[in-house]
């Protein structure tokens, strides 16, 4: 037999101290804010309006245009949600059917209605 002086160590015992340890430091930069940092160069960039805000006025825009309703087309004021780089809510913003966030009056129905960006000046 050898005379072993030094400590063994099993492999299966250093595997599980090195998910420990990056456990305990996942842990530590989540409770201590680093994550955030982290999560915001991994995921993707969000739009300063929310998409569905704007998706859902833009067809009701067109759906004016479609029933060449000039008067309601122009008098339209959507209510949508403004966010920061953090996809947090920071308010709300008034846009138009003609506003270059919504362009409704680009769409090909509201063009063959004959509405175009000077349908609603007075």
């Amino acid at each position: 037999m050898k005379n072993k002086k030094g400590a063994e160590i099993n492999i299966t015992t250093i595997i599980v101290i090195i998910l420990a340890i990056l456990v305990l430091v996942i842990l530590a930069l989540y409770f201590t804010g680093g994550m955030q940092s982290l999560w915001n160069r991994i995921t993707p960039v969000v739009p300063s309006y929310d998409v569905g805000d704007l998706t859902r006025a833009k067809s009701f825009c067109v759906n004016l245009c479609l029933n060449k309703d000039r008067i309601a087309f122009c008098g339209y004021e959507a209510a949508i949600q403004k966010r920061d780089d953090n996809g947090q809510v920071i308010g709300t913003d008034t846009l138009h059917c003609w506003d270059s966030q919504i362009a409704a009056h680009k769409e090909v129905e509201c063009k063959e209605a004959g509405f175009d960006e000077t349908t609603c000046e007075t």
